[in-house]
């Protein structure tokens, strides 16, 4: 299978006009004086391209988790992207999932993971403590 995922990101914010995406602000780290905190806004955006052979119904699944506990930023989501009726050689799925005012408990690594179909993209979101942040 020809799948790829051309951008796989967590940004501010990301909206999608027309099949364009809009993506402000990218990011792999998260930056807080105290915890918990709340992390204000986010999105987590992905491009995949799916090539002519693999017209169908593909499952989509993602969330953000610390890399040695079961702490979620992110809980695990599904969605399904339909490619059947697409026109011309690529169908292209952009996938945003947003989150506002999102609990984080404590800093530490934590897992970006998208899965498409059976295969699986990682990213790292790292979250620091800043003692003397303004």
């Amino acid at each position: 299978n020809n799948m790829k995922v051309d951008i796989f990101t967590l940004c501010d914010n990301a909206q999608e006009y027309g099949g364009k995406l809009i993506i402000i602000g990218t990011f792999n780290s998260i930056y807080a004086n105290k915890f918990p905190t709340l992390h204000p806004e986010f999105a987590l955006v992905a491009r995949v391209v799916f090539d002519e052979s693999e017209k169908g119904i593909h499952n989509i699944e993602f969330d953000i988790k610390k890399e040695d506990e079961d702490v979620y930023i992110l809980p695990h989501g599904e969605m399904t992207a339909d490619t059947t009726k697409t026109k011309g050689k690529d169908s292209i799925i952009n996938v945003v999932v947003k989150g506002n005012n999102i609990p984080i408990k404590s800093a530490g690594t934590y897992v970006v993971t998208l899965k498409v179909d059976d295969k699986i993209w990682k990213s790292n979101l790292h979250v620091v403590e800043v003692k003397d942040m303004k």
